[in-house]
């Protein structure tokens, strides 16, 4: 699944990655908190928009989430592997020396879990809201604001944790993980994008 937000990007993220997972998913449940798996920190998300997690379900004490399935082969053949990956466009396919004019959310599988989606949507409105930024779900086709995306997507977004795990559980039965397209298409894109221009290269102040 994919989202993007557009915005003059004049303003700054000022919450956390932790403060942002906590919305996105739980911050405790029943005296456990959240297990999850993340890159980029609180500088990346806050300044440059980049950040990517995935709750680790099967880390988790949520005795519901014992039996997803799981290739040991191939570990992101699975819904337990299912991250959500904020960044501009362009930012993998140039090795961050053009970021594109959009942020883009997307996730791992074309179809997620209603857990997953759930978080990826307040992702996408708690982003929206800091930047005054707009939404598109029909790839940049149309952009509604942020209180019209909820509405849209109320139903998911009532929703706490219990209640969409107990769905996503039974959609566990008949939703198979595909692996979306996006990725494979943009790592051949930054193959293109190299050739032409070449490897990176990381100076001292890269580095720091």
């Amino acid at each position: 699944m994919r989202l993007y937000i557009k915005s003059n990007f004049q303003k700054k993220i000022t919450f956390t990655t932790r403060e942002l997972v906590w919305k996105m998913w739980f911050k405790e449940w029943h005296g456990h908190p959240i297990t999850y798996s993340n890159v980029g920190d609180d500088e990346m998300l806050q300044d440059d928009f980049y950040f990517g997690v995935k709750f680790d379900k099967w880390r988790f004490k949520d005795g519901r989430w014992n039996h997803i399935p799981y290739d040991k082969n191939d570990p992101w053949n699975s819904f337990s592997d299912e991250t959500i990956t904020l960044e501009f466009e362009k930012t993998f396919i140039t090795e961050w020396r053009e970021r594109g004019e959009y942020l883009r959310i997307a996730t791992t599988h074309t179809d997620i879990l209603t857990v997953d989606k759930r978080a990826m949507y307040i992702m996408a409105v708690e982003v929206a809201s800091a930047i005054d930024g707009l939404i598109s779900e029909d790839d940049k086709q149309t952009w509604m604001n942020v209180e019209t995306f909820k509405e849209l997507h109320k139903d998911i977004l009532s929703l706490n944790y219990d209640q969409a795990t107990d769905i996503s559980v039974k959609e566990l039965e008949r939703l198979k993980p595909v692996r979306d397209p996006l990725w494979a298409e943009e790592k051949n894109l930054q193959e293109e994008y190299i050739a032409i221009h070449g490897e990176r290269v990381y100076d001292d102040e890269d580095d720091e």
